[in-house]
């Protein structure tokens, strides 16, 4: 899946400013990903990350069990990403990316800023998790 289909998605959500019924159709048939399940990501929470002084952002979100590393539009360190989009090639994303996306906008993602000594022993607890 190209960055650009992303952009063009992203787009219409920010235009829409909610996710309606064409929303959910290109959830469904063009990602192939039940649209209740990035609902439901969406609801438990998209999280950026801003460290300061450095500016460095790191995403996450939360799922049923642990909280997930995104890198936007690119990769997830779920399980799912790893084995339907790395492993199987079924599918090009997985919900926790797409969710993103629309927390983003949207503007409904969370915003915790923090300091850059602290980036590293989040990042080792987000690796520890999977």
């Amino acid at each position: 899946m190209s960055k650009d289909f992303f952009e063009v998605f992203s787009k219409k959500v920010e235009k829409k400013g909610i996710i309606d019924e064409e929303i959910i159709n290109i959830i469904e048939n063009r990602f192939s990903i039940k649209s209740d399940l990035v609902l439901e990501t969406l609801k438990r929470g998209i999280t950026k990350y801003l460290y300061k002084p450095s500016n460095r952002i790191l995403w996450t979100a939360l799922g049923i069990e642990k909280e997930h590393m995104i890198y936007p539009k690119l990769y997830c360190s779920c399980r799912d990403f790893y084995k339907e989009v790395v492993i199987n090639k079924n599918r090009d994303v997985c919900k926790h990316l797409i969710a993103q996306v629309i927390s983003v906008a949207l503007n409904t993602f969370n915003y915790v800023e923090l300091e850059d000594k602290e980036f590293e022993m989040r990042v080792e607890e987000l690796k520890s998790e999977f």
